[in-house]
């Protein structure tokens, strides 16, 4: 990460309590020589960061800034809703993912939203589309003062409904400060040879060459897949691959990594330093500070990207899970 880069998000973290998150991670272009990274937290149900967000730890809260923003006092109350039982959101949400865009000279204070919708794999399609509708719904209200709009929701259901047997919705994301009304689906288990003729059923505009060249060319480097859409009120051209392996096998112990790093290096989707950096970064490290702890440090997984008159480009996730004890 470049000086200019890391400073800007020292000054991002200081707005939040240490205790905000103990999983945090990065987003890098690796085919772009800068060093820069979006940056994301997990907070996840029942957590410290959870309490704090929704305003109800009385040691720690956000800074002054944040809390006069207009936006997060709408965070804070979705924070409330999900820590108030018996709330729609309450039993409704495993997960949510904050996540900053770096723009090259500062982080943008208001982030994309991702929500970890809990479903209910026993309940048929249409269920599972209602039940997502309505805390959508919910949350539109929170943060918007409107209703999940009519033409995202036909989209969602279409989106949901047309899913293979044994693929599900997995994250929902709200592109907050890309000012446009678009809503990200991440979808898993969907197989590679099954992906084009679902992208056909749900009436996505791209280019089909370009999705047989994604799959055929790096499907199988990996374990496995999940898919990104975007969805406004018509289905976008936008579609991003998150490869990765089982049990998010690092590359110490899996000499997969290597093999695909190659092929993506010589497509010119990862640069050398790139490349470089990113295994380098892989690691442990032990700290006291505030308390005994390992910080343990990996690569999530990488997203292959197509966007509509846009070369192909590859994005790396990494980051950081901070757990007690050594």
């Amino acid at each position: 990460m470049g000086v200019d880069c890391m400073n800007a998000l020292k000054e991002l973290c200081a707005l939040f309590p240490f205790d905000q998150t103990r999983d945090f991670g990065f987003e890098s272009r690796l085919g772009e020589p800068a060093a820069a990274c979006d940056f994301s937290f997990l907070i996840e149900k029942g957590s410290e960061g959870a309490k704090i967000l929704a305003g109800k730890n009385l040691l720690s809260d956000l800074h002054e800034s944040l809390l006069a923003d207009s936006l997060w006092q709408r965070i804070r109350n979705l924070f409330l809703a999900w820590n108030t039982q018996g709330n729609l959101l309450d039993g409704s949400l495993r997960s949510i993912w904050l996540e900053f865009d770096y723009d090259g000279i500062s982080y943008n204070r208001r982030p994309n939203i991702f929500f970890g919708i809990i479903a209910d794999d026993k309940a048929g399609r249409k269920a599972q589309v209602e039940s997502t509708i309505r805390i959508l719904d919910e949350i539109y209200h929170i943060l918007f003062d409107i209703p999940f709009p009519d033409e995202l929701s036909a989209n969602l259901g279409m989106s949901v409904f047309a899913l293979p047997e044994h693929a599900g919705l997995y994250q929902t994301g709200l592109m907050i400060p890309r000012h446009k009304e678009v809503v990200r689906l991440v979808l898993t288990q969907i197989n590679a040879g099954r992906l084009e003729s679902y992208l056909r059923d749900i009436g996505w505009p791209g280019d089909f060459q370009k999705v047989r060249f994604l799959t055929d060319r790096y499907s199988g480097l990996f374990d496995s897949f999940a898919c990104n859409i975007n969805i406004g009120k018509e289905i976008l051209p936008y579609l991003a691959l998150e490869m990765m392996f089982k049990n998010l096998g690092q590359p110490r112990f899996n000499p997969k990594w290597e093999a695909a790093l190659d092929v993506l290096e010589s497509d010119k989707l990862v640069t050398l330093k790139k490349r470089e950096a990113l295994l380098r970064f892989c690691g442990k490290t032990k700290c006291e500070f505030p308390y005994p702890a390992n910080y343990l440090r990996g690569i999530n997984h990488l997203k292959i990207v197509y966007k509509e008159n846009a070369p192909i480009e590859c994005k790396g996730y990494f980051g950081t899970m901070i757990r007690e004890g050594f």
